[in-house]
């Protein structure tokens, strides 16, 4: 098969099977038949009426075999019957050339007629030597008329020859129509299929490139437009923007009104945005609620800060969906070419950083990327920095959080976290240092530290004899964006000698949004390693069961905020319960997180959740702090939660 689908052989243009091409033929051969009969009848009638008692008994008998030979064909011996119709017509038209007027006798036109009998329903062996015969008999009774060896001799044309003539026209005219009728057939068979592929190149071009929600160039083709305005603003002399849109609170959006309504959201903010850019602007999804807009041909930055404002005024406008209004802000961050730098990659780091810094000024502005930040940026940096010499001087750790049979109470696994404990600070939390990675680009690395660590320390346990354990890894979206994923987990495994399935990685639902085909190949090619792929915080973000077919991931851990309550709200319970059922009909493991009684982790043992993890059992802990724990539970009754 064919890598790229846009090449592969339309189904109707596909070779006929060997059974359609026996069909077609058949068919073929029973309308030529048809013709001939009907023909013959003809003729017959017309001679017994002049008294030509021979040459109607002749024909009679050549009417009966060729329908014997039709028998033939149809039970299974379709070339046998064929040669056998042609050569009875072939023996017979040069029987009556033969016996009456050679070269200048009526049957001559038969020959015509028979050829084309034979392209359609023979082999184009059989069509050569009919031909051959043809021919051969054509100079011999030239030769012997010539010769006088032999004399045919001609009748005076009458009203009988010219009846025959006619009857043997129509044949010959009928053999030309089926030939050319299947030719047009074909051909306008053809040209639709062409058009059809070209319409599919098209689209799978088009799917390629764009965002499937709104139909917005996707990051591959912002990269390809944005190197274009690169060089166009590099000729020019002028000034091209980057400027990096993020919805403020889109998620209360979506967990309180639904993914559905989410979707039609976006869809419409994308359509506002086209309204409020100019034509030469190009805007982009990148995914979730973030959009790139390249705006190029710019000379003052005056006109960049009119522009971020009438983005921002633009998308502050009420939006009514489904009976509701919903008013929303964005946050914009903004790179400018040349001054950022020219690399798109680059671009897209300063312009996010850019936005980041403000989101945390108040949300609703924009920002453009600058060098020199104010005083609290620069608390920021230090901070960065310190993580920078955090990673190198071993100030991080891991921690490991067990993960449980809920049936057996067994220790299966455990997920690892991230700590940080600062020199002068102290232990920081990671929602205040992994956005900070994120920012300054020290989440590709900082991901690939935690992922090799979290790998090597489980083959550790297997060492130690315990290699029923899995380790769980949570996954950054910039970690699959910019890093070199695949391979880094391939690496990682191959490295310290531990088997795929001993490895789970935790993904956001929001991630799944990112529908590129690298992001798909690259989930698929740690599924085919045996990686166990998970959904994270299942229920809060955008997923459904679209994206769970696109990506196909084994495992899905319901959130917290439904798990805590499941003993105390029936909605909680409903959900939890309806996201078990689901995720039993498509095959895939459940874990629940935040489990911290036993009564919340019994009612989930009877829902049918399989694992669970939470403070029920352990808070996280060092790794030889975990192995201890496995022991206890070890000693523990197999019934004990």
């Amino acid at each position: 098969m064919s890598d790229n689908p846009s090449e592969e052989t339309p189904r109707s243009l596909k070779p006929l099977s060997a059974d359609q091409a026996l069909v077609f033929k058949l068919e073929k051969l029973r309308q030529i038949l048809i013709a001939s009969e009907c023909c013959l009848l003809v003729v017959i009638v017309q001679r017994l009426l002049i008294g030509s008692w021979h040459t109607a008994l002749v024909l009679a008998i050549l009417a009966l075999v060729l329908g014997g030979c039709y028998y033939v064909a149809r039970y299974g011996r379709l070339q046998v019957g064929a040669a056998l119709f042609l050569s009875a017509l072939t023996i017979t038209t040069s029987y009556f050339m033969w016996s009456h007027g050679g070269l200048s006798d009526e049957a001559l036109l038969v020959f015509p007629a028979i050829l084309i009998f034979s392209a359609v329903i023979a082999s184009y062996g059989l069509l050569v030597l009919l031909l051959l015969y043809m021919l051969g008999t054509v100079i011999l009774l030239g030769y012997m008329n010539d010769t006088g060896l032999y004399i045919n001799i001609v009748q005076p044309t009458s009203l009988n020859s010219a009846f025959l003539t006619c009857a043997i026209l129509v044949i010959v005219s009928f053999s030309v129509w089926l030939l050319s009728r299947d030719l047009r057939n074909l051909l306008e068979k053809l040209s639709r299929e062409n058009l059809r592929v070209s319409e599919s190149k098209d689209e799978i071009r088009r799917l390629y490139n764009h965002d499937p929600l709104t139909d917005l160039p996707n990051r591959r083709l912002a990269k390809e437009l944005f190197e274009q305005l690169v060089t166009l603003a590099q000729r020019e002399n002028s000034k091209t923007a980057l400027i990096f849109l993020d919805l403020d609170h889109f998620k209360a959006v979506n967990d309180s009104l639904g993914h559905a309504t989410g979707d039609e959201f976006l869809k419409k903010v994308a359509q506002r945005l086209r309204a409020t850019l100019r034509d030469t602007d190009t805007i982009c999804r990148f995914g979730g609620d973030e959009f790139v807009i390249l705006s190029q041909n710019f000379v003052e930055d005056q006109q960049i800060h009119q522009l971020a404002q009438r983005i921002l005024k633009g998308i502050s406008k009420p939006f009514y969906i489904s009976g509701n209004e919903l008013v929303v802000s964005g946050s914009i961050g903004i790179a400018l070419v040349p001054n950022d730098g020219v690399s798109f990659d680059e671009l897209c780091q300063k312009a996010d950083t850019a936005m980041y810094s403000c989101k945390d000024k108040g949300r609703n502005s924009y920002c453009f990327y600058n060098q020199n930040m104010n005083q609290s940026e620069l608390e920021v940096l230090q901070l960065t920095q310190d993580l920078r010499q955090a990673m190198a001087a071993d100030q991080l750790s891991l921690y490991y959080q067990p993960k449980v049979e809920l049936q057996t109470g067994k220790i299966i696994g455990a997920e690892a976290l991230l700590r940080w404990q600062h020199p002068q600070r102290g232990w920081i939390s990671p929602a205040d240092f992994i956005p900070l990675a994120e920012r300054a680009g020290l989440i590709v690395e900082l991901g690939r530290w935690v992922l090799e660590s979290a790998i090597s320390q489980c083959k550790r346990w297997h060492e130690l004899g315990y290699n029923h354990l899995s380790v769980s890894v949570n996954v950054s979206a910039i970690q699959l964006r910019r890093g070199n994923f695949e391979q880094q987990v391939k690496a990682a495994l191959g490295n310290a000698g531990l088997a795929g399935n001993c490895l789970v990685l935790e993904l956001t639902e929001s991630l799944l949004l990112d529908v590129q085909p690298s992001l798909q190949l690259c989930l698929q090619g740690l599924r085919e390693h045996g990686v166990i792929l998970a959904i994270d915080d299942f229920g809060t973000g955008y997923c459904n069961l679209g994206y769970l077919q696109r990506f196909d991931v084994n495992m899905l851990k319901i959130d917290r905020s439904f798990v805590s309550k499941i003993n105390k709200s029936k909605q909680d319970e409903a959900i939890v319960r309806a996201i078990i059922q689901m995720a039993h009909s498509l095959n895939l493991e459940i874990v629940a997180e935040g489990i911290e009684t036993a009564e919340v982790a019994e009612q989930l043992r009877r829902l049918g959740c399989e694992k669970g993890q939470g403070f029920y059992w352990s808070r996280p802990c060092a790794p030889m702090d975990f192995i201890d724990l496995v022991l206890n539970r070890k000693s523990e009754p197999s019934s004990t939660l």
